[in-house]
């Protein structure tokens, strides 16, 4: 029986190994790919979040120029009475009728009704 022994620990000690070498190649084919989707998903929704601010960003900048125009109104159907269909939007910016007004409009707008 003595002989048997070693043989004995020598095959529990492969299976050992192969037990171990199989769950690690499991592992490895199960997380790697999900690993990877995980951060494709992760770099993928950073940008869009980027993106995002950007033309959050872009769209007030743009609404504060047109806002301190004299043109410019609060009105839903004419925006701009020069240019209504630049208003508020990237063409807005090169606008060559902008005239910072040194009030609001509906100031200047009350003061011309008034006289």
């Amino acid at each position: 029986m003595a002989a048997s022994e070693p043989r004995f620990r020598l095959i529990q000690t492969s299976m050992a190994q192969e037990f171990v070498s199989n769950t690690l190649l499991f592992v490895g084919v199960i997380l790697g790919p999900l690993s990877l989707l995980a951060l494709m998903f992760w770099f993928i929704g950073l940008a869009l979040r980027d993106f995002h601010r950007k033309l959050i960003q872009n769209r007030q900048l743009q609404a504060d120029l047109c806002r301190r125009c004299l043109y410019f109104s609060d009105n839903e159907a004419l925006k701009c009475a020069v240019n209504p269909y630049e208003a508020l939007t990237q063409a807005a910016e090169d606008c060559d009728d902008y005239f910072k007004s040194s009030s609001s409009p509906k100031q200047i707008t009350w003061w011309y009704y008034k006289l």
